[in-house]
């Protein structure tokens, strides 16, 4: 990491599940090195959140964290209130010091299991209530086109039920027409959509998407093949990168539930941090330790500036919010 730009770094997208880890996370952090992270927190199949993991973090590390809540689904218990106690938990999340919202609702599987469009009314309150409070929300919205294709979808992601084949879940189309409607009822809406909003395929979509959109961003955080999409057309890519340099944000996904213990530390987990940045920052062609190979961008420091940080802070600030005491 030694021979990379020394500039600040914020991570914009890391789960953080288990409060004993909070030190391995720390140096993980230390060894990219990054700066600052944000907490990105998502329900549990029980019905409750990781929200108390990262208010445990930030209150142990304050400066150095921002926090990205889940929304509560236990209002659906009560099916006729369920639009405006969403709406509420907005306001209710940004008094007690989250800096965002985090929503995986748009991931096939999850939709499957909350089976309520993301433009219909169970979530409009919650879009103005975002909307009126500046919230900034990371936002997962679809997978790879191989989960809904049997015959290409990994192994391991039929494993982790991505599958998408059997005609049970929606169409990836379907989603970004639900986003579309989103934005177009709220356009102030501040959202970076993780995983580069799945496009990293078709850059002239991703172009015109974020030309009818200017409140939104795309984070860098990897799906399964998207650093070699990029490199399989690095002109375009670097051209797009510095065209749209104000509305790319670092990411890497890292997740402490799949953090593996090594005599070391944490060195497997660096492979990704490692893998961005030579992707950013290198000039030439580079080999990861798979054997994978990618061709790299070679950005100007003004532009790695922005991505690694500054692009972030124009939509969560340039410190953490404070936490306030529950009542």
């Amino acid at each position: 990491m030694s021979s990379f730009a020394s500039l600040p770094i914020t991570d914009s997208h890391i789960h953080f599940v288990h409060p004993e880890r909070m030190a391995e996370v720390l140096a993980l952090m230390d060894a990219v090195p990054c700066t600052r992270l944000n907490i990105v927190c998502i329900p549990n199949p029980d019905i409750t959140t990781h929200n108390p993991a990262a208010i445990y973090f930030k209150e142990h590390h304050p400066g150095r964290v921002y926090i990205s809540g889940a929304l509560d689904y236990r209002v659906l218990a009560d099916p006729d209130h369920a639009p405006e106690r969403l709406a509420a938990q907005i306001t209710a999340l940004k008094a007690r010091g989250f800096d965002g919202l985090k929503l995986i609702e748009g991931k096939p599987q999850v939709r499957e299991l909350l089976p309520h469009p993301l433009d219909g009314p169970l979530y409009e309150e919650m879009w103005a209530s975002l909307e009126r409070e500046n919230l900034p929300v990371v936002f997962h919205i679809n997978d790879p086109d191989e989960f809904w294709d049997a015959q290409r979808c990994p192994g391991w992601a039929k494993q982790a039920g991505w599958d998408y084949s059997d005609g049970s879940y929606p169409l990836k189309e379907d989603l970004y027409i639900e986003v579309d409607t989103i934005l177009i009822r709220h356009p102030k809406l501040k959202i970076i959509f993780a995983h580069f909003y799945f496009l990293s395929l078709d850059l002239q979509r991703a172009a015109r998407f974020l030309d009818a959109h200017p409140s939104v961003c795309f984070d860098l955080a990897p799906h399964i093949d998207m650093y070699r999409d990029f490199s399989h057309t690095s002109d375009a890519t670097q051209s797009f990168f510095i065209r749209y340099q104000d509305r790319i944000i670092y990411g890497t996904d890292t997740d402490t539930r799949t953090l593996v213990r090594e005599p070391d530390g944490v060195r497997f987990t660096q492979s990704i941090p490692l893998l961005i940045r030579s992707f950013l920052e290198r000039g030439d062609e580079f080999t990861m330790p798979d054997g994978t190979r990618y061709q790299s961008l070679d950005l100007p420091q003004d532009v790695l500036e922005k991505i690694y940080a500054a692009n972030f802070e124009r939509l969560y600030g340039t410190a953490p919010a404070s936490l306030t005491e529950t009542k």
